[in-house]
């Protein structure tokens, strides 16, 4: 067992008491209706899309390009005659993501900056250990306070 399990043990269990004492009865059904006809609305055509497009990682957008590079060199017939100009973004695409990737950016990294993260119940999960530089400078650390 890791030296932080008991600490996931001991917060899941404060989160399930919390949620007992923050206990509500069910609403009427006058309420429920009205919640119900405002939640099948849903969310409007510009958030879905916005939603969307902040998930597209880099290796979508390296793959978007490889697709457009391989059906505009074997297939131009399909954009008519703008299959040049589909070869010249099918180049740009994979090149730029390339290059985002080589600067820094790992594939996680979605377009709009953000990273996708694992998530349980609201919580980021983050079973990563730290790499063995990062262990021997604390280790280092801890011997220069004594």
């Amino acid at each position: 067992m890791a030296p932080n399990e008991p600490d996931k043990v001991q917060r899941e269990i404060e989160e399930l008491l919390g949620k007992l004492d923050n206990f509500v009865p069910e609403e009427r059904l006058v309420s429920k209706i009205k919640s119900r006809r405002k939640a099948e609305a849903g969310p409007g055509f510009t958030e879905r899309f916005l939603k969307r497009v902040s998930h597209i990682t880099l290796g979508h957008v390296m793959l978007a390009g490889l697709a457009l590079l391989l059906i505009s060199s074997f297939a131009p017939g399909l954009f008519g005659g703008y299959s040049r100009y589909a070869l010249i973004l099918g180049l740009l695409l994979t090149g730029g993501a390339f290059v985002g990737s080589v600067i820094g950016w790992d594939s996680q990294r979605t377009i709009t900056g953000g990273t996708s993260q694992k998530r349980w119940r609201g919580q980021v999960i983050d079973y990563s250990q730290p790499s063995a530089p990062n262990r021997l400078r604390d280790w280092f650390r801890g011997k220069r306070r004594r």
